[in-house]
């Protein structure tokens, strides 16, 4: 369907109307008319409450939601990804990161290579990897080198599940500043450290510059015939991970069907499971697993990510809402936020459709977050009383992973209060400052407890949540142009301060930045 058909549609047109006549309308009085409202608004799955009942909706807005869902066919996409059709047209390539958790058909093949096989020997290779590595006792310590998805995912999910880890410890290195990987390699030792090489490519030059090091600091210690010993690799490159000095049986192959930011269910997650164990690894898929069953079968309107998706275009094409508040109440999901800057941003911050126009209308929101209760403390005065109303998610978690349960209690009833002090406000007529206007939305999501799988249920809910978007707005979720250009031009400029700034194809700002940074550049 066109882009430029998008806003005539009958139920675009429904929703704007139907926006109008709740402008008026506050969630608090949507509450006090329906004493049944939370039973209506929430879904339970697996361990999971999703409550969405303090949002500016109704029943109807529900319908009209998922009647734009319906007439921008979002089922049928949906049922192409999981069937292996190539839906991200702009690399020609199938989006198959749910079938490395066991989603997607049988008899589903990509260039002649049956996908549930390959998935099949790769996590027979994970199993027996990190069996080795947690049964290695002269390896200590594990690092692995990436950048993007092949840092984030497992970072945050090695944070997210620090309580069940029983293995070497774990460090991840992503940014071509060295300070973080001179820091780490002081502590650490070479006969006792092994490296995790993360790269599709085997070129992306933040991780082969921190890889290139590694090896050099591994080198000055140990002989060269014991380097494979300390070497992994999780690449499409196999050759270049060889000429690395990465042995074959070392190498865990990547595909092009699954994008970097949907990975840590793969070779990319092999972190995770050296951290917490091959079989806590293998729940992490089942989680995801399970909420992809609930996507893949659940109607439109019981359907928790798409439900989810839908408010987010409810909030950001029908009340011009920019930003969007992710908000764990986990310490050990502190990551969880820049995880999923990349996850939305880098997937539907875009503004041309799959039909080469313009979209048309805003796409991705600006997404923010910290962990609570810090969070209450930093951005949150802005989320109750700035002019700007921002939607949120609150991520809570019923059952701590520790013994201290009077700390418990109070984060629970933090992100309650929260989330209510958003909805209702608080009138000050004498004190303006003190007041509150209310009237703004969020939807809380209530975990059992934060474990493999629960956390697997987790991510897989927004992987689903962010392609329905991409789906209304007419965008492919699932390349990511836009980080290219800035790469390419890094090259010249990189050597430009090398060349003391000579460039005259720059600007005068940048030609006149790369002069003074080679001018004050001191290598000693």
């Amino acid at each position: 369907m066109s882009n430029k058909t998008l806003i005539d549609l009958p139920s675009w047109q429904a929703l704007k109307a139907h926006q109008e006549s709740l402008s008026s309308t506050t969630i608090k009085a949507l509450f006090d008319d329906d004493p049944k409202r939370f039973s209506v608004h929430h879904i339970e799955i697996d361990g999971l409450l999703f409550d969405f009942s303090k949002h500016a909706i109704t029943e109807e807005t529900v319908s009209n939601l998922c009647a734009l869902a319906r007439a921008r066919n979002v089922e049928s996409r949906r049922d192409r990804m999981v069937n292996g059709e190539t839906i991200n047209e702009s690399e020609s390539r199938a989006v198959l990161h749910m079938a490395l958790r066991g989603s997607c058909a049988d008899e589903v093949t990509i260039d002649g290579e049956n996908v549930c096989a390959f998935v099949s020997d790769t996590l027979s290779q994970i199993k027996t990897l990190s069996k080795k590595i947690r049964e290695n006792q002269k390896i200590t310590d594990v690092v692995n080198i990436g950048i993007g998805g092949s840092d984030l995912g497992p970072r945050m999910a090695y944070k997210g599940l620090k309580p069940f880890a029983d293995g070497p410890n774990i460090y991840f290195i992503s940014n071509v500043d060295a300070s973080g990987l001179d820091q780490r390699l002081k502590s650490l030792n070479p006969e006792s450290t092994l490296f995790i090489i993360a790269s599709k490519t085997f070129s992306t030059q933040e991780t082969m510059e921190n890889a290139k090091a590694a090896k050099d600091w591994l080198l000055e210690s140990l002989d060269e015939s014991t380097l494979a010993e300390h070497l992994i690799a999780t690449t499409t490159n196999i050759e270049a991970a060889e000429n690395f000095g990465v042995v074959p049986e070392n190498i865990l192959p990547l595909r092009d069907w699954v994008g970097g930011r949907y990975s840590v269910w793969g070779a990319i997650g092999l972190p995770l499971a050296i951290a917490i164990g091959f079989e806590r690894f293998q729940k992490f898929l089942d989680g995801a697993k399970a909420m992809d069953t609930h996507f893949l079968n659940a109607p439109l309107e019981k359907n928790a990510p798409v439900l989810m998706a839908m408010l987010g275009v409810w909030y950001r094409n029908f009340w011009d809402r920019s930003a969007h508040a992710v908000l764990p109440y986990s310490h050990d999901l502190r990551d969880f936020p820049i995880y999923m800057q990349q996850l939305d941003m880098e997937s539907n911050g875009k503004a041309i459709a799959q039909d080469g126009h313009d979209v048309g209308v805003e796409t991705g929101p600006v997404v923010f977050g910290e962990a609570g209760t810090n969070c209450q403390h930093t951005f949150m005065q802005l989320l109750h009383q700035s002019a700007e109303i921002i939607p949120a998610d609150f991520i809570v978690f019923a059952n701590p992973s520790h013994t201290y349960f009077s700390h418990h209690e109070k984060l629970l009833g933090n992100a309650l209060a929260q989330s209510k002090a958003l909805m209702e406000g608080r009138e000050n007529t004498q004190e303006p400052h003190r007041n509150f206007s209310g009237n703004r939305p969020s939807s809380t999501l209530v975990f059992d407890r934060l474990d493999a799988y629960h956390l697997g249920m987790l991510l897989a809910l927004y992987e689903h949540k962010i392609f329905v978007q991409g789906v209304i707005w007419g965008i492919n979720s699932f390349d990511q142009w836009g980080v290219e250009l800035g790469k390419t031009l890094a090259q010249k400029t990189t050597k430009a301060i090398e060349n003391k700034g000579e460039n005259e194809s720059f600007d005068t700002s940048t030609a006149g930045l790369c002069n003074h940074l080679a001018k004050k550049f001191i290598k000693s």
